[in-house]
């Protein structure tokens, strides 16, 4: 065995005796309970939080719902013809009154014209009749029949003056030619639609309530619509239905709203705010509101021991960049950062931010 083996093998068995000497010589060190206990205060987690006061507030139900034209009317024909003319253009604006359609005369003109030659003759006939009665030459009886004549002569004259005027057909109310149904050359017997008009002012909101809220709500309060487009309107519910859906189980309610510019369009997508109640309510920025593991969307505030709570809360309405939420105590410190990264129940050190 060479020199240079026997010192690898002495050094290896000093090496061994020495691990083997520490197992029964070497003392544990003492368990240092202060040590653990400023470790753990080191690990605590450092959050911000902010304390909120709570107000009174009107609670709302929120549904989704759209807008809606006022009235919208089909306007038909009154009588038989063919369509002459269409006076108004697609979008016009329209008034009371106004002819939109125009039908032909065909022989009506002449209907008239022989009307009023028999009114004429029957009043000749009624004015020598009752010459004739003063002086006894004739019958009170053949003169009421001459009277009932010119009457009924009259009334037809009336009836193809009315006929005549069939073939304009009107716009009923204030509002917008939508649409022409009918085209020039078209023939409409009676109750056949010319167009359409539309009253856009006011302006309704319309959307579905559920069983559960319907008795909440209630006609003549002002509610808050908030549209697509990014404008916010406000109106009184002016309808709340009777009856339920019969497929969905929900009730109708309809908001007015005034329109005088025409702004608002019919059928834009709008979410609905109708006022129900008084609650206690907390003004809090949208970016304190977090998930639970159920999935219950909530607050993670911090009680007087400094450990973390999950409450779940309720929107009930936005002010600015803030919410209105439901579901509090009086007085809460909620963490406004950091609160993705805590648990309930967990203890932590918090910086109380200032108003």
């Amino acid at each position: 065995m060479n020199k240079t083996v026997k010192t690898a093998i002495l050094a290896l068995s000093l090496l061994v005796l020495w691990m083997i000497s520490g197992l029964f010589f070497n003392k544990p060190k003492p368990f240092n309970l202060a040590s653990i206990d400023i470790s753990a205060e080191k690990k605590l987690l450092n959050v911000k939080a902010k304390e909120f006061s709570s107000e009174l507030r009107l609670s709302s139900v929120v549904i989704q719902g759209r807008t809606e034209s006022n009235r919208s009317v089909l306007i038909a024909s009154e009588t038989n013809g063919i369509v002459e003319n269409i006076l108004a253009d697609k979008g016009d604006q329209v008034i009371k009154g106004q002819i939109i359609c125009k039908l032909s005369i065909d022989s009506r003109m002449a209907k008239l014209d022989e009307a009023e030659a028999l009114m004429r003759q029957k009043k000749l006939e009624w004015e020598a009749s009752k010459v004739l009665v003063e002086k006894g030459y004739r019958s009170q009886t053949k003169a009421a029949g001459s009277k009932a004549a010119f009457d009924a002569s009259k009334a037809l004259v009336v009836q193809m003056e009315k006929e005549l005027d069939n073939i304009n057909i009107r716009a009923p109310f204030d509002g917008f030619f939508n649409d022409n149904i009918s085209e020039v050359g078209d023939f409409l017997s009676i109750g056949m639609p010319c167009g359409q008009v539309i009253d856009y002012n006011p302006i309704l909101v319309t959307g579905q309530i559920s069983e559960q809220e319907i008795r909440k709500v209630k006609t003549g309060v002002k509610s808050q619509a908030i549209l697509s487009t990014g404008e916010k309107v406000s109106g009184l519910v002016s309808y709340i239905s009777k009856t339920a859906d019969k497929k969905t189980r929900t009730f109708r309610v309809e908001v007015k709203i005034e329109n005088p510019d025409f702004k608002i369009k019919d059928g834009i997508t709008t979410e609905l705010f109708i006022p129900t109640q008084k609650v206690i309510a907390h003004l809090i920025p949208p970016s304190s509101l977090t998930l639970d593991s159920e999935g219950r969307i909530g607050i993670r505030h911090i009680n007087k021991d400094n450990n973390v709570l999950f409450s779940s809360v309720e929107i009930i309405g936005d002010e600015g960049e803030l919410v209105w939420v439901t579901g509090l105590s009086e007085k809460v410190i909620i963490i406004t950062v950091g609160q993705e990264f805590v648990v309930e129940g967990q203890k932590v050190n918090y910086t109380l931010e200032r108003s």
